[in-house]
């Protein structure tokens, strides 16, 4: 009875941890502009996690990590958000005007946005393991993104897989992030480990 009822108290300790992260993470991303500060620290949380047990702890954690990565990652964010909208406006002219050449330039956009789209987990990994500068961070996320495709699509395959259960379960965006977080930082993990790659020690 005592090793039953330290184990459910275990698992609510662990659900709890990931409640927490998730609905801090949810309120950091309300301005809109704070989404990718609020993402890194998220994930940085999570590696904390992965490195020394939850016992890290979750909400002066998350604020730690959300002031000491937050003027790199606000400005790739700003700088993956001008990405967004030149693809969009790109996209946008090339449906609505027909010219030589057009259709070739559609099927281009359209691989730079599925491009874009699987690059981004990359990028928190590299914002949180590495110290690099803000161009090193992406283009390291681009080249990791390519040379280890089939890792870059499991993250699109479990973050679709998080939306589906979302759309079917509402309630479940309450902890929804901070359990994709952990599922993809674990996965990054085991590759970095298979490929040799050093991390930053951390604090």
């Amino acid at each position: 009875m005592q090793r039953t009822q330290s184990t459910f108290n275990r698992i609510m300790d662990i659900f709890t941890h990931f409640l927490l992260l998730n609905v801090i993470w949810l309120v950091c991303c309300l301005p809109v502009f704070t989404i990718f500060p609020a993402t890194t620290a998220m994930f940085a949380v999570v590696r904390q996690w992965q490195q020394k047990g939850m016992e890290s702890g979750v909400f002066q954690n998350y604020i730690d990590k959300f002031k000491e990565n937050f003027r790199k990652s606000f400005v790739i964010g700003l700088l993956w958000q001008a990405g967004g909208v030149i693809l969009y406006f790109d996209a946008s002219i090339l449906l609505n005007y027909s010219f030589p050449g057009s259709s070739f330039l559609f099927g281009m956009t359209m691989f730079g946005a599925i491009l874009y789209g699987l690059i981004m987990p990359n990028l928190f990994f590299m914002l949180v393991n590495y110290e690099l500068k803000i161009l090193d961070v992406m283009k390291n996320a681009l080249l990791l993104s390519i040379s280890r495709i089939l890792h870059t699509l499991s993250y699109a395959i479990i973050f679709a897989a998080g939306l589906a259960i979302v759309y079917y379960f509402p309630f479940s965006l309450l902890i929804i992030g901070s359990l994709l977080a952990f599922i993809m930082y674990h996965i990054f993990d085991k590759l970095i480990i298979q490929i040799g790659m050093q991390t930053k020690n951390e604090t």
